[in-house]
Order: C-alpha cells, then sequence, then structure tokens
C-alpha cells in the first residue's frame, strides 16, 4: 500500500524476482482501500507507507487490520527516521518498521523472517540515536495522528474544555473524549499539560 505506483511496482518486483512462489494480491493506492484490500484478501503480509495522503495513515491501516485480520503481519515503510515513530508503529501492531531507502536491501529478508516467526524488526537507518542531526527535526504531526484529531488538540490547547469542543467541532461530548484519548496514547503522554506542550 503505497500512493505512488512507481514505488508499488518496485516493491512487488523485489519480493517476486526473490521468491516467485510469492504472491502479490492486491495493491491500494490509499490507506482506505489498504483496510478494504487487507479485510477482503486477507493476506499474510501487508507492506504500508506510514505517511499516505488522505483518509487514513499507515498507522491507522496497522491498527485497523491488526483487529480486523488475524496473523496479519505488517512492514510499515518510512521516510521518517525517528524513534517516538517507530514507538507508535510497534504499539499500533506492526511487525517490522523499515526506512524506505532500506527496503530494496532488506525488504525479502525482513518478510522472510516475519513469516518464520522472529520478533519486531527495526531497521538501523529508521532509528536514528537522539544525537544523530534527524533525530532533532520535529515529526510532523499529521504522520501521527488525524486531521480530526489535530482540530481537536488545537482546541485542547487553545483551553477549551470537551463540551465546548464538542459544540464548536458539531460533535458528541464522548467522541471528543474518545479523541482525547487517542491522542494521548498515539503521542505517549499522560496528562493534559504534557498533552498541550
Amino acid at each position: 500500500a503505497d500512493d505512488h505506483e512507481v514505488v508499488r511496482g518496485g516493491l512487488a518486483s523485489i519480493l517476486t524476482t526473490a521468491h516467485p512462489e510469492w504472491e502479490i494480491v492486491g495493491e491500494a493506492v490509499n490507506g482506505q482501500e489498504a483496510i478494504e484490500l487487507g479485510e477482503s484478501l486477507r493476506p499474510d503480509v501487508l507492506i504500508v507507507d506510514l505517511s499516505m495522503p488522505g483518509g487514513p495513515n499507515g498507522l491507522e491501516v496497522t491498527e485497523k487490520l491488526v483487529s480486523l485480520v488475524h496473523g496479519i503481519k505488517i512492514v510499515v515503510l518510512t521516510i521518517h527516521s525517528a524513534e517516538p515513530v517507530m514507538r507508535q508503529v510497534r504499539r499500533a501492531g506492526a511487525k517490522a518498521f523499515l526506512a524506505k531507502n532500506e527496503a530494496p536491501d532488506r525488504l525479502v529478508s525482513v518478510v522472510e523472517n516475519m513469516l518464520a516467526g522472529e520478533a519486531f524488526f527495526c531497521s538501523e537507518s529508521a532509528l536514528q540515536p537522539l544525537s544523530a542531526p534527524q533525530a532533532r527535526q520535529r515529526i510532523p504531526i499529521q504522520f501521527l495522528i488525524t486531521p480530526r484529531e489535530i482540530e481537536v488538540l488545537g482546541k485542547l490547547a487553545a483551553g477549551l474544555s470537551n463540551k465546548e469542543i464538542a459544540l464548536e467541532l458539531e460533535m458528541s461530548v464522548r467522541t471528543v473524549e474518545s479523541h482525547r484519548s487517542n491522542i494521548m496514547a498515539r503521542l505517549a503522554v499522560d496528562s493534559l499539560g504534557e498533552l498541550v506542550r
């Protein structure tokens, strides 16, 4: 699942060249299509881009399909090299976190290892130490939470109560509470003060 046709074709070629017996059962151009195809085709392995634009991102696809498709193994590809992203990917239920630039060299072995039942894999270039220059870059928040959650977060940061947010965004208080809970879980924070900071 990737919004770029050339990436999907390249990944398929890498996998089937190494293992002609493997079958590419579907390709998705966005997160919603990935969820629908994943649920209907029930693949052994899904390779999904973390930051597909429009609709569910790779984290949301992973969370949804892990709950819907028993035993599915998910590899999340990313250009965002940072430990916080990796933690979110792992928490969502993925089995591997791989930097896109390493996919040509590492993807086949990662899939082989996952099919053999090995534990979570994270490539070194996808997990930079905090002292690395890339780690100082902020991760765009849209890759971690949904656009609707970003709206809720903005209102929380502005000091609005759950009830006020519900009125402004035309949703129930319970929905606001659910969004707030999801945001805090995804960003790994424990208090409203920490969330606002």
